[in-house]
């Protein structure tokens, strides 16, 4: 009896190998076993899709554009505004700073409450006040494209649709806590707007 389990233990991941494997193999080296194997996975229900390993791939890439509002009512483009000119290639995952990953979280979830934006957008009040002017307000708009489907782009389309914009908060840079944050900031570098 222990011989014969065994051999099963050994049969069963060998016979599960193989139809995994013999499916893909070329119809000219094995004649028509792999389509007759293929055919019959299909009958039991056995199928390997993309969705198996992507089953909710990204659909679009965006980035966040920020503007910085004052007081005497002028705004100013920031520095995450760069990603909209240059970012929508396909190396960024290559070329990661820790500075990119944390944009990257602070765009998730665009229609929800996201603590990743918040601290970063008090992060971005704290950096522009260190440039010596205090924003009023950071307003925060998600630039997306859409990715073209593989059947559009193969007929020519482009890959990456065009830009959709969209407001997604508004962060005022001096009430609590982004205010106080500025002020221990000032306080720690020795500054006083007195």
């Amino acid at each position: 009896m222990r011989a014969i389990l065994r051999i099963a233990h050994a049969l069963v991941p060998i016979a599960m190998a193989m139809a995994i494997v013999l499916p893909t193999l070329p119809a000219e080296w094995l004649a028509p076993l792999p389509r007759m194997l293929g055919r019959a996975q299909l009958v039991v229900g056995v199928k390997q899709s993309w969705g198996m390993y992507a089953p909710d791939p990204q659909r679009s890439q965006s980035y966040m554009e920020l503007w910085a509002h004052y007081d005497d009512g002028t705004s100013e483009p920031l520095e995450e505004n760069a990603d909209l000119e240059h970012g929508w290639g396909t190396t960024w995952a290559w070329k990661k700073r820790r500075l990119d990953i944390w944009k990257y979280y602070a765009n998730f979830s665009p229609n929800k409450r996201n603590e990743h934006r918040t601290w970063y957008l008090r992060m971005v009040c704290v950096r522009e006040a260190r440039k010596g002017r205090v924003p009023q307000k950071i307003t925060m708009h998600l630039v997306k494209r859409k990715f073209a489907s593989p059947t559009r782009v193969m007929k020519g389309a482009p890959g990456l649709g065009p830009p959709e914009r969209k407001l997604i908060t508004v962060q005022h840079c001096r009430t609590p806590p982004t205010g106080e944050m500025i002020a221990d900031d000032e306080r720690s570098r020795g500054v006083d707007r007195g």
